[in-house]
């Protein structure tokens, strides 16, 4: 399982310590941001990929085949964790 953190955007001049508490809160190092955030469990799923997007592409697309080869082409924004354990 991993985590998400809307909203929370990657530091561009300097690191940034983020910490996570028990209860989803998160807290961070950056100077002047008092934003609260909160942590939020992505499940264990296949690849996470921008719906919305895609599906507007796909109203374009003559056929099925077509279609298919659209998702599979489509860029992942997150990768897939697997659902069972790999022996």
């Amino acid at each position: 399982m991993g985590i998400y953190i809307p909203d929370m955007e990657m530091p561009t001049n300097e690191p940034m310590l983020v910490k996570i508490n028990p209860d989803g809160s998160v807290s961070t190092t950056a100077k002047n941001n008092y934003r609260k955030y909160e942590a939020i469990p992505v499940p264990k799923r296949g690849r996470l990929i921008d719906a919305d997007r895609l599906g507007f592409a796909m109203m374009d697309a003559a056929n099925a085949d077509q279609a298919l080869a659209m998702v599979d082409d489509a860029p992942t924004i997150i990768p897939a964790e697997p659902l069972k354990e790999e022996t």
